[in-house]
């Protein structure tokens, strides 16, 4: 069985790393919206969030979150 500890606060340095890109990657992006990165995969899967795919990796603008 694997545990995970849930993650409450965003350090400054994060917030200062998601300020300053235009495209998010998926963990910044569930950071910025303060949900898990599988709730967010899921969103973008079921099509409620737009995102790019860039090789492997879904990558979220910004200003469309």
């Amino acid at each position: 069985m694997v545990k995970r500890e849930a993650k409450a606060f965003i350090t400054v340095d994060e917030v200062r790393v998601i300020q300053t890109k235009e495209w998010l990657t998926l963990k910044e992006a569930a950071l910025l919206l303060n949900v898990s990165p599988l709730t967010l995969r899921r969103w973008t899967l079921a099509g409620k969030v737009k995102s790019k795919k860039m090789g492997r990796k879904h990558m979220f603008r910004k200003g469309e979150l």
